[in-house]
């Protein structure tokens, strides 16, 4: 006989199943957050905890309670990697991650946390997180205002950062100005991660423009902090040697027509940084021209010259190899500079030139290669680093991908399988009769030098070959404080290579075998191409 409906055996056959919260569980282990520490925070009973977690209790969106343990998470949320793990559990569960302030951010929280987190979706058709704040609770004597959005502290500012950032259009431009180098928060890890991988999922380009204050070290760690995006052209830094005596340092962050951040630290003290965002378009256009007119009167501390061939570049290049003066080169590829003429012309007549074409560009090499010649016999020392695990893809795949540039072309070549030997039979040439040559081979090179080339002429300038993008580009730099960075990077690669490889006997044969190896795979006939060489 079917329970009269109200009474408790109805009620006990008709209850609801019990219905475990996984996500309060799996933040909380994420986080590793005990039900005793969440409880002792929040000022909750234990078992009140557990219950949540079981299902015997629900935990509503609109409760105090919710609300409470929300903030509890974000704060302890104190790594990048914990917010972005967050933004992925909100995406696999449907939830829009398209927001733009911490305070959408925690609603996002409190609809992926609460048991009817999806029922209000449904029910009321929730476009958007901000939505929830019909159903949370109202904090009591909260201001409305913009002064709602201010964010202190290093996570909240990276959680405002990454909302804005992950969402902008592919090539966007950021406008960011440091007003005193001494400024922590741009060399904070997680805010310049954030920067850095939002930079590069999205191909952001950035003109950063800094205040000098005469401290070495603070722009040093501006630069070592940013140096993969500066390789890459991705920032464009001027700088301005003019910092007067403040109280307070700040770092502006500018999106042209839709976006400002205001940080602000106090000087030297230990106080967290303080964030405002603005959204006020006045503001916004006053900023803007402001800034065009900072980035107008600052230095550029590099210029960046792209893929449309120009004299400028090839005098560049000239400069590194034919004027005096000691030359540094850390190559993720083979250089054409060390290929005898003989066999730089072979393949330049493979790309298809006319004659008169081709002509220019084989004097031009000539004119190169003699350059070279003369500024290594007058004893100054050339020092170049491979890595072995391109010599190893070379051999693989019997051709070497490098820029047009070094055979005069724009985009990218790939140098076939003859050509290859023939720089590396040029190295060893060059070890051989040069001993002021010197080459080194290190397993692999870091990501900061992958798929470009360095080349710092010691004290006078540095230019960089870059060729993971679309199309090649070259960075080029003449100011010191500029060079200081690189040249420190290349003797610390330098160091570790001599380690590996600590005679031009090991580096020759492995050259050699590398040569073998190529001749073996693919069946190339060793040619006469070598020049004869004059020292």
């Amino acid at each position: 006989m079917a329970p009269i409906k109200g009474s408790k055996e109805y009620v006990k056959r008709n209850k609801e199943p019990v219905k475990t919260n996984e996500n309060l569980k799996s933040v909380l282990e994420f986080l590793e957050i005990s039900n005793l520490a969440l409880a002792k925070t929040l000022d909750l009973d234990p078992s009140l905890i557990s219950r949540y977690l079981s299902g015997e209790r629900r935990l509503f969106a609109a409760s105090a309670q919710m609300n409470a343990i929300a903030d509890f998470i974000i704060k302890r949320c104190d790594q990048l990697r914990d917010i972005q793990w967050l933004t992925d559990q909100f995406h696999s569960a449907g939830l829009l991650t398209d927001v733009s302030a911490t305070g959408q951010f925690k609603q996002n929280l409190i609809l992926w946390l609460a048991s009817d987190g999806e029922i209000l979706r449904k029910n009321f058709g929730l476009a958007k997180p901000a939505d929830i704040r019909h159903f949370a609770p109202r904090e009591k004597n909260r201001s409305m205002s913009t002064a709602d959005e201010v964010q202190i502290g290093g996570l909240s500012i990276v959680s405002e950062l990454f909302q804005i950032l992950q969402n902008l259009p592919q090539k966007s431009v950021i406008d960011i100005f440091i007003s005193n180098d001494r400024i922590g928060t741009i060399t904070d890890q997680d805010i310049s991660n954030t920067l850095l991988k939002q930079i590069e999922k999205n191909d952001l380009h950035v003109r950063m423009i800094v205040c000098v204050s005469g401290d070495t070290q603070a722009m040093s760690q501006i630069l070592n902090t940013y140096i993969s995006a500066l390789v890459s052209g991705h920032i464009r830094l001027s700088v301005i040697f003019a910092v007067t005596q403040t109280v307070i340092n700040q770092m502006t962050l500018l999106i042209p027509d839709r976006y400002v951040l205001l940080i602000t630290e106090t000087n030297g003290g230990t106080a967290p940084p303080v964030a405002v965002p603005v959204r006020n378009s006045q503001f916004i256009t006053d900023m803007r021209r402001n800034f065009e007119m900072a980035w107008h009167y600052g230095q550029p501390l590099l210029k960046l010259y792209d893929d449309n061939f120009s004299r400028n570049i090839l005098e560049i290049l000239f400069t590194e190899f034919c004027s005096p003066g000691p030359l540094d080169v850390v190559k993720d590829s083979i250089n054409p500079m060390y290929m005898p003429v003989k066999a730089y012309d072979r393949f330049l007549k493979t790309r298809g030139h006319h004659q008169d074409e081709f002509s220019w560009r084989s004097a031009e090499f000539a004119r190169f290669k003699k350059g070279m010649n003369n500024v290594l016999a007058a004893d100054v020392p050339f020092r170049e680093i491979l890595s072995m695990s391109r010599l190893h893809d070379i051999v693989s795949k019997g051709s070497c991908r490098m820029a047009g540039l070094y055979f005069m072309e724009r985009g990218y070549i790939d140098l076939d399988t003859e050509g290859c030997i023939a720089i590396l039979n040029g190295y060893i040439e060059y070890l051989k009769n040069v001993p002021n040559f010197n080459l080194v081979i290190v397993d692999d090179l870091n990501q900061l030098h992958r798929n470009n080339c360095w080349q710092l002429k010691q004290n006078h300038h540095l230019a960089i070959n870059y060729w993971n993008g679309p199309e090649p580009i070259m960075i080029y730099s003449n100011q010191i404080m500029l060079l200081r960075e690189f040249q420190t990077h290349f003797e610390m690669l330098w160091e570790q290579g001599q380690k590996s490889l600590p005679n031009r006997a090991n580096v020759i044969a492995i050259l050699q075998n590398i040569i073998d190896q190529l001749i073996e795979n693919f069946g190339i006939e060793q040619k006469d191409n070598q020049d004869s060489y004059p020292i």
